[in-house]
């Protein structure tokens, strides 16, 4: 599953070690964090995790959670959920050509 990769992981460290050189995207829905990343951030394989005009929607798996708890925690955070917690992360990604950046939506259920 393409959302478990350690690419997708090391898109998710850079925005939380670089929060000032991405844009956090405001979200209608209180459980979800939305992220453009510039595209001169190194991906491995973009083609696979960032499809150009497509959506690719994927449910991480629990030993992704069990693994990077903190660094899902910390974006959990950045949420405007009512919940304490979540039991599932789905990440959803794309890469917007005309903006030339990354797209990366958590969505915590």
């Amino acid at each position: 599953m393409a959302s478990n990769s350690d690419s997708i992981y090391n898109v998710l460290t850079y925005i939380h070690r670089h929060q000032d050189r991405v844009r956090f995207i405001r979200q209608r829905n209180s459980n979800v964090i939305a992220i453009g990343v510039p595209d001169t951030v190194p991906v491995a394989n973009p083609e696979i995790y960032f499809p150009v005009g497509h959506l690719l929607v994927n449910r991480m798996d629990n030993d992704f959670l069990a693994k990077h708890g903190e660094l899902l925690n910390d974006f959990f955070a950045r949420t405007n959920s009512s919940k304490l917690d979540y039991q599932e992360v789905w990440i959803t990604t794309s890469y917007i050509k005309n903006a030339q950046t990354y797209l990366v939506e958590l969505s915590f259920e």
